[in-house]
């Protein structure tokens, strides 16, 4: 059942002297466009203010994309997890959805036990170092803990793969993972809903296209990710190509993924498709990915037909659901405020 109107806080980080990243106002807008009432809510390095700025919004629900907290993206579980203390109702993976997807090497040892196929790894605590099988050149390597393809970097040999690893040591202060590059295509997947009732949204693929350099892996690194678009530069698409089969087995694994790792309602699986076998590997999970309208999620969306609004209306039913709070229980807050908090 959907929720009436609700009283939301938009929390999301907030470093003093920057401009709050659009997302922000799309989201707010969106949830406005669906009939709620939003607060901002920015928070930077102090908990004090966390909780007083949640406490002060009066919400029904805090709409957490908040993804790091004091320049740290590793604390983003720690904001899910003072929320949850103080008993606020937030959409979004909790502690334990966050803490296992965190962790890229528990990841995988927990994808593997359920069966779902990703690149053969190894793994480096600086002092030793673990592996699933024997592994060819190039590749992958980056932090356990990493986001955003930060200290991510492919190398082809071992003098490159121990200079990483040590880099990733010193500089991240984290263990770090090597996996087999997967020539082939990179497709990623949104999953909307709770653990019973994961919905796939179609797949996006990155496409390199023709203007790509030979020269330069295929991977999504942070110049990839961020740097201005140009005419040749890798751009998101539908592709319209493939099997049944395949989507198939791409839809099963991120469902697999979503519940093996205690993720609710949304995500975003990334998988690259080997040219040589057609298989498909599950390179990461992200739980509470970014939310941007363009963003892969939203994309996929878009191809099933929902808007951006009512995608991000999906993801409040879902922790609306989860909290209690249909119609009748929320607050109704006015936009002056006069509603009261249903923190527990």
């Amino acid at each position: 059942m959907a929720s009436g109107p609700l009283r939301i806080a938009v929390l999301h980080y907030q470093p003093k002297g920057e401009e709050p990243d659009a997302v922000v106002g799309q989201v707010r807008a969106a949830l406005k466009e669906a009939g709620h009432t939003t607060v901002d809510v920015g928070v930077d390095e102090s908990v004090t203010d966390l909780m007083r700025k949640v406490a002060s919004s009066r919400a029904d629900l805090v709409f957490n994309i908040c993804e790091t907290f004091a320049e740290d993206y590793r604390l983003e579980v720690n904001v899910a997890a003072v929320l949850e203390l103080a008993r606020v109702p937030f959409t979004g993976s909790g502690t334990a959805g966050l803490l296992l997807a965190q962790d890229k090497i528990l990841t995988k040892q927990l994808l593997q036990f359920h069966g779902v196929l990703t690149p053969r790894f190894a793994t480096f605590d600086g002092d030793s170092f673990q592996t699933s099988a024997d592994l060819k050149f190039p590749l992958v390597v980056k932090p356990a803990r990493s986001d955003a393809s930060m200290g991510l970097g492919v190398e082809k040999d071992m003098e490159g793969l121990a200079r990483r690893v040590r880099k990733i040591r010193e500089e991240y202060d984290d263990e770090a993972l090597a996996e087999e590059f997967i020539e082939g295509r990179e497709m990623y997947v949104g999953v909307l809903g709770d653990h019973a009732r994961p919905d796939v949204l179609p797949v996006v693929e990155l496409d390199f296209g023709r203007r790509w350099s030979r020269k330069r892996m295929k991977i999504a690194n942070r110049e990839v990710k961020f740097a201005p678009e140009t005419e040749g530069s890798p751009r998101l698409v539908l592709p319209h190509d493939l099997s049944d089969e395949l989507r198939g087995r791409i839809e099963r694994a991120a469902v697999t993924a979503f519940r093996a790792l205690k993720l609710r309602d949304y995500a975003r699986i990334d998988f690259r498709v080997s040219t040589r076998t057609n298989e498909p590997y599950l390179l990461e999970v992200n739980p509470n990915p970014y939310l941007e309208a363009q963003c892969e999620v939203a994309l996929g969306a878009r191809e099933r037909g929902m808007s951006y609004a009512a995608l991000v209306q999906r993801i409040v039913e879902a922790a609306a659901r989860r909290h209690g709070l249909s119609r009748g229980k929320a607050a109704h807050a006015s936009p002056s405020g006069s509603g009261h908090a249903t923190a527990h």
